[in-house]
């Protein structure tokens, strides 16, 4: 994480992300539990690896962070490591993604922040300061062990 600049209060993260929460219904016909790696896809600066605690959290899922707020990541880099329920992964997975890849984009350069978007400004103090050329860094979830 850059100096001197604290990550976003837990209750600015719910009120973002709880609409979004309360609508996930993970598969819990199986009690099957797993592992999975957060890969970072196209490069770019990291940043939201705390809403994305918080939204697999909340379904059970723990969270890993592999590389710090604020740093640079490029193709193949493991962000963060989760485990837990895997029908929890799977719902959880595109409110995290979607999340990481838009604070991300906003701490690469790639989209400016909206100032009344607590989220969204604290990933701007994170900004590498050079904008990147595309959308920003991209992200997948990816389970071990899967084909």
């Amino acid at each position: 994480m850059t100096a001197g600049t604290a990550p976003p209060d837990r209750s600015a993260i719910l009120a973002a992300v709880m609409p979004e929460l309360l609508r996930i219904r993970p598969d819990s016909s199986g009690d099957e539990v797993g592992a999975a790696r957060i890969i970072a896809v196209t490069e770019g600066v990291c940043a939201g690896m705390p809403v994305v605690a918080e939204i697999f959290g909340r379904l059970g899922v723990r969270v890993r962070p592999r590389v710090a707020e604020g740093s640079r990541v490029i193709p193949g880099v493991s962000a963060a490591e989760v485990g837990g329920p895997l029908g929890s992964m799977r719902a959880a997975e595109p409110l995290a993604i979607a999340f990481l890849e838009r604070l991300s984009a906003v701490a690469s350069g790639a989209r400016p922040a909206d100032p009344h978007d607590a989220l969204e400004s604290y990933a701007a103090r994170l900004s590498a300061g050079s904008p990147v050329r595309d959308d920003g860094p991209t992200f997948r979830l990816e389970l071990e062990g899967s084909p």
